[in-house]
């Protein structure tokens, strides 16, 4: 990633197109969509819901403006939600209830091209983007698992830690209240679907996708 920045400042300041930087702080909620069997499973078995997913999400984008119009970005970001549940309509012998946790983890590495329509010289300015990157993720889930052909409960512990390409779209509004500062609200939706490991056998592709809505603070460099 270094290099990559090195190489588009270089091609920037050699060519004169490149005319401004940013660094883009950025803090938001990530709110999963959930859309594939083994998260309807759990939400059927588990007391839990999608909302509980919900969760905090951080990032930091470079932004190198090529124009007035448009931009280039690398942006870095992390998710992390981890709910502890039991099942909804079965219990122990003794009505004691039977634990089971879920967790998920997200880490996106996203170029991303945005248009500013107006440009990027106003004071208030929309912007629509696009972009692509690779996610890292981990998908885990522990506790007492149910037998449900024999009615055996038994511990257990099941993982996928991988990579997936995903991709995302994304508009916003900037108010820049100052040359070096500006604060921008960002929505984005990521299409992410990610193979699970042998722990989650006969599972379709796991649905990663969802909705960011975030504030940045945007500091700009000539």
């Amino acid at each position: 990633m270094k290099r990559m920045l090195i190489i588009m400042a270089v091609f920037g300041l050699g060519s004169g197109i490149l005319i401004s930087q940013s660094m883009n702080f950025k803090l938001g909620m990530f709110v999963p969509q959930m859309r594939s069997d083994l998260w309807e499973i759990n939400l059927e078995n588990l007391a839990f819901s999608k909302s509980d997913m919900m969760n905090a999400y951080y990032g930091v984008e470079y932004e190198a403006y090529l124009n007035r119009y448009s931009s280039f970005s690398l942006e870095i970001g992390s998710y992390n939600r981890t709910v502890y549940s039991q099942y909804r309509d079965y219990t122990y012998l003794d009505n004691r209830p039977i634990f089971q946790n879920v967790s998920l983890r997200l880490t996106p590495i996203e170029a991303n091209f945005k248009v500013y329509p107006l440009g990027h010289r106003y004071r208030v300015f929309p912007f629509f983007g696009v972009g692509a990157g690779v996610f890292a993720w981990t998908f885990q889930q522990w506790g007492d698992f149910i037998n449900f052909v024999d009615d055996s409960i038994s511990e257990g512990f099941a993982e996928t830690r991988t990579f997936s390409i995903g991709f995302n779209g994304r508009f916003g509004l900037v108010f820049r209240f100052h040359p070096r500062v500006a604060l921008a609200l960002e929505g984005k939706y990521q299409y992410l679907r990610g193979r699970l490991s042998g722990y989650f056998e006969d599972f379709d592709l796991l649905d990663l996708g969802g909705f960011t809505a975030s504030i940045s603070v945007n500091i700009y460099f000539k």
